[in-house]
């Protein structure tokens, strides 16, 4: 029989040596990926984080060929990080982008399970993300600059038509040349 005590004091089971390689790979590149868009030479004040949406590449790697924790673990933490190493986004922004994140891995976990890897599926979970974002801000405003959350959400979205078109190469490309593995996809 089992010690009881043995038995609580065991590990939960997906906190494994491959999740945590995954995870620190992912993490790795969650950075990398903003910290190279910001390094792109650009005219005046425009930003292109928004406009490219490089914080989603790596979430977006880790819905498709990682474990459904790690793609969670992942949207939580990477905005933190980010923050903690550059200084941005400032805390409501990075509320924001948790959140995002967090329902874009969902989305496109549940849409990759309904109907099978797709290369355009980045996009609706892109959406969604955007939306239910949109709804956390017509609670709280404060989240979104003060702004009227359709309003936010309408330019958000217009603002990111290039980062969205960026999402759905980086899906083709990696369903195309890597696509997820029998054994559950995880990148370890």
């Amino acid at each position: 029989m089992d010690n009881p005590v043995v038995q609580t004091l065991r590990r939960p089971r997906f906190l494994t040596v491959s999740m945590a390689r995954e995870m620190g790979i992912l993490l790795c590149l969650s950075v990398m990926f903003p910290f190279m868009v910001h390094l792109l030479p650009v005219p005046g004040d425009a930003r292109l984080g928004p406009r490219l949406l490089p914080m989603f590449y790596a979430p977006l790697l880790a819905a498709l060929w990682g474990r459904r924790e790690t793609a969670v673990m992942l949207a939580v933490v990477a905005p933190w990080l980010n923050r903690a190493i550059t200084g941005y986004p400032p805390t409501p922004g990075a509320v924001v982008l948790m959140i995002q994140l967090l329902v874009f891995v969902g989305a496109y976990r549940g849409l990759m399970a309904r109907t099978g890897p797709r290369w355009f599926h980045a996009a609706p979970a892109f959406l969604a993300a955007m939306a239910v974002s949109g709804l956390v801000g017509a609670v709280d405003p404060r989240l979104i600059g003060g702004q009227p959350a359709a309003a936010w959400v309408i330019s958000s979205v217009t603002l990111s038509l290039p980062g969205i078109g960026i999402l759905v190469l980086v899906n083709w490309v990696a369903l195309r040349c890597y696509p997820p593995g029998g054994d559950g996809g995880a990148l370890a």
